[in-house]
């Protein structure tokens, strides 16, 4: 049986999984600040954990991270959803403390540079939704044929919608 989290589940959590919510919303399973260390979760105990529009709202997001890598299951996977820097809606929250780029967990991954601090992370997948409107199809173009890296120096003029983001948790024996 897979044992899942919903970080930041909201109103809306999925009955499947665990939810965890600043606000005592109905559904919510544990009521708790994440941005408070340590999170009342046990080590090691989720093999799926989903981050939805949250991690736009966190200010210590290597703290963050560190407590989603110890409550992770060793090769346990993260979805992380979050606005662009690029949307609109990256701007329109006033709650939002953080603008990311597609690349923003690199310095979590692989060699990346926070990893003793953060824990070890694997990219498994990441990509960005542009949308349906007219002018997303030059930045697919420009994406598709130089790369998301050259898009996103252009992006405000080719904006985005939403980054998609999967890690595998990587913890040593």
């Amino acid at each position: 049986m897979s044992r899942k989290l919903d970080v930041g589940c909201g109103k809306s959590k999925d009955q499947s999984f665990t939810g965890i919510d600043l606000f005592d919303w109905p559904g919510v399973d544990i009521v708790w600040d994440l941005e408070k260390f340590p999170w009342p979760v046990e080590d090691n105990s989720y093999d799926y954990i989903r981050i939805n529009h949250v991690i736009e709202h966190i200010n210590d997001q290597v703290g963050f991270f560190s407590e989603i890598h110890r409550i992770a299951s060793h090769n346990a996977t993260v979805h992380i959803e979050t606005p662009h820097f690029s949307s609109s809606n990256s701007w329109a929250d006033l709650t939002h403390v953080r603008h990311l780029s597609l690349f923003f967990t690199d310095a979590i991954t692989g060699n990346g540079y926070l990893g003793d601090r953060t824990g070890k992370y694997q990219l498994i997948s990441r990509r960005v939704n542009f949308g349906a409107v007219l002018g997303s199809m030059r930045a697919r173009l420009i994406a598709g044929l130089f790369g998301y890296e050259k898009w996103e120096r252009y992006a405000f003029n080719m904006p985005a919608r939403n980054i998609y983001i999967d890690l595998q948790v990587v913890k040593e024996d």
